[in-house]
């Protein structure tokens, strides 16, 4: 009986770590999603998004700048810092939906963006939540007005081709149903806090297998209203033009001059229109303002055309104040639509032909041949200084009226790029353009028109001529790992930007996807929805521009998560950043195309046990024994093992990288008198266990299954009297009583030796068995055990 109560005391720390661990190993921290929900009593107290632009959805512009980098992924701590809460306050009862994709905001869904192909909306904020870490491992904080929710089987298919979508409310109640209650103000989701609209995608960072969406609201709402700005060109402009309005009504800053903007672009066939919905003005509001800025080459600008309706159709009551310097100030009613319309035209000026280039500048060999009996018109060439800015080519003094051909020699291509087929206008005319093949005087060929001209002092003709840059970027994709999770489906974003600063979200950006299907294999990334071709072509080459490539990873399944090994272009210049798994490539003259290799590899998932054993005789051992764990990940925690408790273990832990940790024990909970000798091993995987110093710091690597088993060995000191501690009491010592007369002392015999003291035996935690009788058998034991322990932890792919 005695040998089985010790195999189960030796095996009752394996059983701990089993329970444990085994099943969280195989079946590791689930994906998931805290949604945290704020309320928020003006749109100032509200920090941005990562970009401002108009695609954001608040009715007024928000308040502090993102603190977020690029590619950083939402955090409760900094979004505590742009957002605090107070005086923003949890809101308890807020639904989020999540689907496969989004559309974009429309009257009936109260001028919000909605999720499609919808997959739940039965996510709704409760009073707190435990704050989580990107692993999945709890932080001991909280989050009030928050939930958890781990990913369904749906959203995680959705998930691992990044395509799963989160908003606020229900597609058919985007306000859930409160809209006179609160107003949208932000929503940022995991890695995607860019646009300030009401949907975002999840995607999960390397390694990471939770994520935060935060969602804010106002309250009370203003009201909303309209304001449609409208440009029109008249149609003697002689092709399309693009003009900027500076003012309050835009969100974004396109030409970063700290005044917010934006363009139109408007042609004679063509007007070019934006809508703003915009709260009501409302006391200490300022008004809603725009201006038409002045366009090189075009008139003036003047005064808008402004009208408006009210929401039932009648006449609206906005105020409205224009100006001729083509400025609008409209205080906006709620439910009124109000449209500005701007008229223009291009400059007359003194000349007969004038050319633009766009997206470049350059030199143009021009020649225009003048009707019969007319004197040659010499025309040096042609340099246009600034894009879209005309430059003179022939005076309207120089001419007659006639038919004039117009010829223009085709540039040559080169590394850069090309010049298009131009667009010829004559009094708002479209001319045809016709290509002549190369001959002796012209290698490239010629670009001709003709026009008829009956009164040269009123003829005006535009030549206009678009570049195409010709900069190509190839990004290729390797994977590596086990059999089974060594292929997948990999996004990515390519950002172009100046050189002397950092990606934005703001700047332009396109988007490829490779997927691999064989492991060690380079897949070429096309762009979205297409099947061929480099995942960039079309790209501007400038040694003042960087292109930015960011990997966007498949979400980690229940066996580990991608890393990026590596990411080059080919030994040229290049920027890695690791951590947001991205790389910086100049496009340049003399090295117009770029390939860029990234090699990823599927690492298993990264776990660690903590268990301790120790006594459950509370006379031995009265207190509660404890352990923490700190990691420099930020992880920690505290193991309690109660008095009368034999052993317990901490949860699983798991690590999204390489980590450094310490156990330490603060207690042990024994009695005054009773010695306690504490050792510890650590085991990594199929490894045997290793001894481990408390308070020293040890590694837990990637990919990996680190076991640490602290056992306390409890010892009480024997004194006469006390019961024999292999189950004998001795009898009891007694005093015999007085003689009933004087008794002549006896002569004392030779002396016998005294036996030495017993010396203090040591006890098994729970049995009371003499450890020197089981010393060997406890050793086999517990390292056994360890072993098995670790051995059932072993579900996972390798």
């Amino acid at each position: 009986m005695r040998r089985l109560v010790l195999l189960l005391t030796g095996l009752a720390l394996v059983t701990v770590l089993a329970s444990a661990g085994t099943a969280a190993h195989a079946a590791p921290a689930p994906l998931s999603i805290t949604y945290v929900a704020r309320s928020c009593d003006n749109y100032s107290q509200v920090m941005a998004n990562k970009a401002r632009n108009n695609i954001q959805e608040s009715l007024r512009d928000l308040g502090p700048d993102s603190n977020y980098s690029r590619s950083e992924a939402v955090s409760a701590a900094k979004e505590q810092a742009g957002t605090p809460a107070p005086p923003c306050s949890p809101l308890v009862g807020w639904r989020f939906s999540t689907g496969t994709g989004y559309t974009g905001k429309t009257a009936a869904t109260l001028q919000l963006s909605t999720a499609t192909g919808l997959m739940r909306s039965d996510i709704v904020t409760q009073g707190s939540t435990p704050e989580l870490d990107a692993a999945g491992n709890d932080t001991g904080r909280t989050l009030a007005g928050a939930v958890t929710v781990q990913l369904d089987p749906a959203e995680l298919d959705a998930a691992g081709g990044n395509r799963l979508w989160v908003q606020g409310g229900t597609p058919s109640a985007p306000l859930n149903g409160m809209q006179d209650q609160y107003g949208f103000a932000a929503l940022r989701c995991a890695q995607d806090a860019v646009n300030g609209d009401n949907v975002e995608t999840i995607s999960f960072p390397s390694g990471a297998r939770h994520v935060f969406c935060y969602y804010y609201a106002i309250t009370p709402p203003p009201g909303a209203g309209l304001i449609t700005v409208v440009k029109k060109v008249m149609p003697t402009a002689n092709g399309s033009g693009t003009f900027r309005f500076d003012g309050n009504i835009s969100y974004a800053d396109t030409n970063n001059d700290g005044v917010n903007d934006f363009s139109l672009t408007a042609s004679e066939s063509q007007d070019g229109s934006q809508t703003f919905v915009r709260g009501e003005t409302r006391p200490g509001d300022e008004p809603w303002t725009f201006q038409e800025q002045f366009t090189p080459g075009w008139l003036p600008p003047t005064a808008p055309d402004c009208t408006q309706t009210a929401a039932d159709g009648g006449p609206g009551t906005s105020a409205i104040t224009v100006t001729s310097a083509a400025e609008a100030s409209i205080t906006l009613h709620a439910g009124d639509h109000v449209t500005c319309v701007y008229t223009d035209n291009r400059a007359a000026g003194p000349s007969l032909l004038q050319k633009v280039s766009l997206n470049n500048v350059g030199t143009f060999g021009i020649d225009v041949q003048p009707p019969p009996g007319s004197p040659p018109l010499g025309i040096p060439p042609v340099v246009t200084a600034q894009d879209g800015v005309p430059v003179t080519v022939i005076g309207a003094d120089a001419v007659r009226p006639g038919v004039y051909t117009l010829s223009e020699d085709l540039p040559a291509r080169d590394v850069t790029g090309f010049w298009s087929l131009p667009e010829a206008y004559c009094d708002g005319k479209k001319l045809a353009v016709t290509t002549t093949p190369p001959d002796a005087a012209h290698p490239n060929g010629t670009w001709q028109a003709s026009y008829d001209i009956e009164s040269p002092e009123n003829t005006r003709c535009v030549l206009t001529n678009h570049f195409n840059p010709a900069g190509t970027l190839v990004v290729e994709k390797v994977t590596e790992g086990p059999a089974g999770n060594d292929t997948g489906t990999f996004h990515f974003q390519i950002t172009e930007h100046p050189a002397d600063r950092p990606a934005r979200p703001s700047d332009m950006t396109l988007r490829a996807t490779a997927i691999t299907t064989s492991p060690d294999s380079p897949t070429q990334a096309h762009p979205d929805g297409q099947i061929l071709g480099p995942a960039a072509t079309g790209l501007h080459v400038d040694s003042a521009l960087s292109y930015t490539v960011q990997e966007l990873l498949p979400a980690p399944n229940e066996f580990g998560s991608w890393h990026l090994v590596s990411a080059d272009c080919g030994g040229r210049p290049a920027r890695v950043e690791p951590v947001t798994a991205a790389i910086e490539v100049r496009i340049t003259p003399d090295q117009p195309h770029a390939a860029c290799l990234f090699t990823n590899r599927f690492v298993a998932l990264t776990t660690l046990d903590v268990a301790k054993s120790s006594s459950d005789d509370s006379t031995l051992r009265p207190g509660a024994a404890l352990l923490s764990l700190i990691c420099s990940d930020d992880t920690a925690d505290r193991l309690t093992l109660a008095a009368a408790h034999l052993a317990a273990a901490l949860r699983q832990h798991a690590f999204a990288e390489d980590t450094t940790c310490t156990v330490g024990e603060t207690a042990t909970g024994a009695a005054s008198g009773v010695t306690v000798s504490t050792s510890a091993t650590r085991t990594v995987d199929d490894g045997a266990p290793t001894p481990l110093e408390l308070g020293s710091a040890f590694e837990v690597k990637a990919g990996t299954h680190t076991t640490i088993a602290v056992l306390n060995t409890l010892t009480k000191k024997t004194v006469p009297g006390d019961p024999d501690p292999g189950g004998s009491t001795p009898p009891p010592t007694t005093t015999p009583p007085p003689p009933s007369k004087p008794t002549p002392t006896p002569t004392p015999p030779p002396a016998k030796p005294v036996p030495p003291a017993a010396k203090p035996r040591p006890w098994l935690p729970a049995t009371g068995m003499d450890l020197r009788t089981a010393a060997s058998a406890i050793s086999l034991t517990v390292t056994g055990g360890v072993l098995l322990a670790a051995s059932l932890k072993r579900r996972r792919v390798r």
